[in-house]
């Protein structure tokens, strides 16, 4: 039994260490410590560095008042010592697939014809809003997500697949994941950076996550589309009526509750007389 959980804490241990190095050796130097000596300011933006692989590398942070934390920005975007991107070789052969548009889905799924085959593809490493889910209706920005998508694709002169070698090749739902390419330019990246998408569910080694997260920082910073103030003044407003759905679906819930009960302790006190009443009468 002693040996069982020595491998069974082995395992664990493992797992953990694989997930460390997923996420570039984890956290910052300092990270805790709000003027730690290890985060430096340059050009009005501070960095913070680990090591991965014995290596040091920089990654861009900012300080996460409520989180009271350093909080990397794009930890798939890294810097050396002068603070210098470190570009990612992209440009690496790949082998894109052109395919033909048959119909575009919402803003983050469309439908393909490939060798005569039609597939359904859902765009890899990012979300747009809600348009056609029967259950949260349209969201704020779904429409504009889902109409640019369908400009674009529908206007283009040559859309190419491009499969992650990192990413599954298909999700739960049977949709192909892929890069969406159109007319040279990566559709994921056209929407992130107009504040149409936000990154979902994108791994750190996957092949344009440093590109994505970089637009997404910028769209945040510009308030565009889904982050700016008036997607939260909806966001809040429909929160405030979730809460007030909730409570009077508890409310109902709690009537009902006390209703059975009172009916219950009803036919008990009915069940006792009727008994009491019978054993009188013997």
């Amino acid at each position: 039994m002693k040996k069982l959980k020595n491998v069974i804490i082995t395992i664990v241990l493992i797992m953990c260490i694989n997930n460390v190095s997923l996420a570039h050796g984890g956290n910052i130097t300092g990270w805790k410590d709000k003027n730690s000596k290890n985060i430096t300011e340059y050009n009005g933006q501070y960095y913070g560095y680990h090591k991965e692989n014995g290596v040091i590398h920089y990654h861009q942070v900012k300080w996460n008042e409520e989180n009271q934390k350093w909080q990397i920005i794009a930890p798939a975007i890294y810097y050396d010592e002068n603070f210098n991107k470190l570009e990612k070789d992209t440009a690496t052969e790949t082998n894109k697939i052109k395919v033909e548009l048959v119909a575009t889905v919402d803003g983050d799924t469309a439908k393909f014809k490939i060798n005569e085959e039609q597939i359904t593809v859902r765009f890899l490493g990012i979300n747009t809003k809600e348009t056609v889910d029967p259950k949260r209706g349209e969201e704020a920005w779904g429409k504009e997500a889902s109409d640019f998508t369908k400009e674009k694709l529908g206007k283009a002169t040559k859309i190419e697949l491009e499969f992650d070698d990192i990413a599954d090749e298909k999700d739960k739902y049977d949709r192909y994941l892929a890069w969406i390419w159109v007319d040279d330019e990566l559709l994921q990246n056209l929407l992130v950076e107009n504040g149409l998408a936000e990154n979902y569910m994108l791994q750190n080694n996957y092949k344009y996550a440093g590109m994505l997260q970089e637009s997404e920082e910028i769209a945040k910073n510009n308030k565009f589309g889904i982050w700016s103030e008036e997607t939260k003044d909806i966001q809040n407003n429909e929160n405030e009526n979730k809460i007030i759905e909730n409570n009077q679906i508890n409310t109902q819930n709690n009537n009902l509750l006390y209703t059975m009960i009172g009916i219950s302790i009803i036919l008990i006190v009915s069940i006792f007389n009727i008994a009491h009443n019978r054993k009188k009468r013997k």
